[in-house]
């Protein structure tokens, strides 16, 4: 287990925690914060809506935080108890340690963090790399995922080389070359500025996961039988979304899959299509 700090910086660390402090204290609906412990270290999170509603855990991309849900919680929270969980080795306010990819260890953290909040069967909803975090556990332990969700998934099918490249070439430019990954990544999307200043905060700041993530094979992917929503972004710069759509469907029997046209790797405005999906 690596144990360097993810950030640049104890200074830009601060100046990350204390932002996204900031933004916590403007979520849009009351919250519940709870630390749990866990093998591989300290685990963050954010819990709304009322404690016997159904459970839904939320698990954000890289590079980013639980307050990237904070457009969609209220929606979310309605009518389920939701647990946003800040990922470990990610800029929030988990623990620094990032387990090794391979194996079974993101599985068993999520798992102990399950049973410390007592839950026997989970929704999961999974954005990029918190979608490949959310089929690890789906894999590990299907028998205690009843619906799983995955927004612009990762490790379905390989990652685009050309933006591997490309990020490994503009993270060496300063903020000319987070502006330029930002176009990419973003696309047309119309970014809120208080998310896109954080985001270059962040960037500045943090040292992000490089990489591609390891892809599921199809005897992990048989296991999955639960009801699962996929939904990706036609003009995604960094994952094939019709290929992993096509994987999605031929693996995954209860599945439903959908390709947003002129849309790219961020994802807006489709908490309406999750929660029609759950309530179906």
């Amino acid at each position: 287990m690596k144990n360097n700090s993810i950030y640049k910086s104890n200074e830009g660390k601060a100046l990350i925690i204390n932002q996204y402090e900031n933004l916590i204290k403007k979520w849009p609906v009351q919250n519940e914060i709870i630390n749990v412990n866990t093998i591989f270290g300290k685990t963050f999170i954010i819990a709304s809506g009322k404690k016997e509603n159904k459970p839904i855990v939320l698990l954000h991309g890289s590079s980013t935080n639980s307050a990237m849900w904070m457009g969609d919680i209220e929606k979310y929270s309605k009518n389920h108890r939701v647990y946003a969980v800040d990922i470990l080795g990610e800029p929030g306010k988990s623990d620094e340690n990032r387990p090794d990819l391979k194996g079974d260890y993101y599985g068993k953290w999520i798992d102990e963090v399950l049973d410390a909040l007592n839950i026997e069967k989970i929704i999961l909803i999974g954005n990029s790399l918190g979608g490949w975090m959310s089929l690890k556990y789906a894999v590990y332990k299907p028998e205690k995922v009843e619906k799983l969700i995955l927004l612009a998934t990762s490790g379905i099918t390989p990652a685009k080389l050309s933006f591997l490249f490309k990020t490994m070439l503009f993270m060496l430019l300063g903020q000319k070359g987070i502006d330029k990954l930002n176009k990419i990544v973003y696309g047309k999307e119309d970014i809120p500025e208080q998310a896109l200043k954080f985001g270059n905060l962040i960037m500045n700041h943090y040292n992000p996961r490089m990489g591609s993530l390891p892809e599921f094979t199809d005897y992990e992917l048989n296991k999955l039988i639960m009801p699962t929503l996929y939904i990706g972004g036609e003009n995604d710069a960094l994952l094939p979304s019709k290929k992993i759509a096509n994987r999605i469907t031929k693996m995954l029997p209860k599945s439903k899959t959908m390709v947003l046209k002129n849309t790219g790797h961020v994802l807006i405005n489709v908490v309406d299509n999750v929660i029609s999906f759950l309530e179906g």
